[in-house]
């Protein structure tokens, strides 16, 4: 005896079911697969931009390091980018011969000049310092110049930009202390 429906509508309703349930199911993995290609897109931008600003400290301390900035300040570095003019330098990151990142350096301005004393040199192991020792005085013919460095890296691929200041202090002789820091 056969109580129930007759067995094919039956069929039909399982068929309905689990078209239903593969709806679901493809919603939710279109859903992730959206939601994946999102969070790949914020990460590869994070990474873009942490990339520009690593290059653009990078160019800062090497501007630091030359100490060019002191007697030439529109040309800060001994090589620069290709058929590029003023405080340009380029980096490839990914080795593959194009640059990345470029970064522009502008020039450097000079905050403040504060005169060392005599007591606060290290003559023994230092020679510039020694340099500027001057007796029986209390200060030396050198100076702190305080100095603010910006700069601005490009992402060639992505767009991002960042701009990075830094301060440094730079210890400079009084004779050069109106060309190296002048007072406006």
């Amino acid at each position: 005896m056969n109580r129930g429906k007759p067995a094919g509508r039956q069929r039909g309703v399982v068929l309905v079911v689990a078209l239903v349930m593969l709806v679901a199911v493809t919603l939710m993995v279109v859903t992730a697969s959206n939601l994946v290609q999102t969070n790949l897109k914020v990460v590869q931008n994070l990474e873009s931009r942490e990339m520009a600003r690593a290059a653009t400290l990078a160019a800062i301390e090497q501007a630091i390091s030359y100490r060019r900035f002191i007697d030439t300040p529109d040309s800060m570095f001994p090589v620069t980018c290709p058929g590029q003019v003023g405080n340009k330098l380029c980096y490839d990151v990914n080795q593959d011969g194009t640059s990345d990142v470029l970064v522009t350096v502008e020039n450097p301005t000079c905050v403040s000049v504060t005169p060392t004393p005599n007591s606060k040199l290290d003559v023994f192991n230092d020679r510039e310092q020694a340099s500027c020792y001057l007796p029986p005085g209390v200060y030396s013919m050198c100076a702190y110049a305080v100095w603010d460095f910006q700069a601005t890296a490009t992402d060639a691929v992505t767009g991002a930009e960042v701009k990075v200041r830094q301060g440094v202090s730079v210890l400079s002789s009084l004779n050069k202390i109106e060309t190296v820091c002048p007072t406006t």
